[in-house]
Parts: C-alpha cells; structure tokens; sequence
C-alpha cells in the first residue's frame, strides 16, 4: 500500500476538489474537497463519517471496509437527490499505509458520473 507521502499535492492539484482523506480508525475526514458538498452534504472537513446524513456515511464506509479488508483500491458507484436531480457519483477508495501494514488513511475520489432530474 502507498502512504499519504508518496503522492506530492502539486500532482494532485487538478483533482483535490474531488477528494478526501479520511484517518482511520478514527474515520474522521482530514481534508474534504469542495466538489463532495453536494455528496456529504456540506462540508465534511474534521467531522465524523457517522455525523453525515446515514446512507451517505453507510456507501462510504462501505467501500472502506472493503479497503481496509482487502488492503487494495475499491470503487463502487453511489446515488443520491441533490436540489431536485438523481446524481450518480463514481468512487475510488485508495487505502493508504504508515507502516505497509495496517490502513491509516483512505483517499476518496468521488465525481459526477451524471445527473438527470429526479422522477416523481
């Protein structure tokens, strides 16, 4: 597994507003890039997993148990009603290692993959 360090932020400067780091155990989120607003439903900078609304932090902490379990990338789709329209978002969780052990921390990427109105 790579650690944190391994990726310079100068390399990541075209995605950070799609991704976030998450420590674990303590599943707190570091860093919450401003595009996954609409997906955590504001900013989750510094709270808890388990302080967003309950199926959002249910699909993330569902692809980092996989992450943590299988020590390898996961990603998954999730979708939710965001002002009126059904946005399906695309995911990559990246587990990452202090040690090569055991997962400290987990970069998510999340994207708009689309959005159509919700149907009614």
């Amino acid at each position: 597994m790579p650690a944190r360090t391994d990726f310079d932020v100068g390399m990541l400067r075209p995605w950070l507003g799609n991704l976030a780091l998450i420590d674990i155990p303590s599943n707190i989120v570091r860093v919450c890039g401003t595009n996954l607003m609409a997906r955590f439903g504001g900013d989750a900078t510094g709270r808890k997993l388990a302080s967003l609304d309950e199926a959002v932090a249910a699909s993330v902490m569902s692809g980092i148990d996989c992450a943590r379990t299988t020590k390898a990338p996961h990603d998954g789709a999730y979708e939710c009603i965001v002002a009126g329209y059904l946005v399906r978002f695309q995911e990559l969780v990246l587990p990452l290692s202090d040690d090569d052990i055991a997962v400290s921390t987990i970069l998510l990427g999340s994207y708009e993959a689309e959005t159509r109105p919700a149907s009614r």
